[in-house]
């Protein structure tokens, strides 16, 4: 059973993440979109892609961070926010590799990055396990 702990961890940071990046985001494209209720869909579409980022960036990181077992350690968040970055813009460039470099002036892809990095650092020192 003691195998498990640190697998659960990893899920619990992966699954919370994730639902707080939808529930933050998707909530904002409820207020922006007027109180329209069909917009409250954006909250699970926006988590599932946030799962997806989180486990393909974020877990594999993380794994490698764990080694130094301290929580709410600010050099993991400003890695975590590079990594984000990183994953942002890869994820703007596969939409639309023509309008790449454009991004980088966009507000939203700052935005979009340093709260990714913020929450899924706030989970992972919540569910950190010396």
């Amino acid at each position: 059973m003691g195998l498990y702990k640190p697998l659960d961890s990893y899920a619990y940071t992966l699954a919370f993440s994730s639902l707080s990046y939808g529930l933050i985001f998707g909530l904002y494209m409820f207020v922006y979109s007027g109180f329209m209720a069909i917009a409250l869909i954006t909250i699970g579409i926006i988590a599932f892609y946030a799962l997806i980022t989180y486990l393909v960036f974020a877990v594999p990181l993380q794994v490698w961070l764990r080694r130094r077992g301290k929580k709410f350690n600010l050099i993991n968040l400003i890695i975590y926010t590079a990594v984000a970055f990183l994953a942002a813009l890869s994820f703007f460039i596969v939409n639309n590799p023509t309008n790449a470099l454009a991004v980088l002036r966009s507000f939203e892809y700052y935005i979009l990055s340093i709260v990714a990095a913020l929450i899924y650092w706030f989970w992972d020192s919540i569910f950190l396990r010396n």
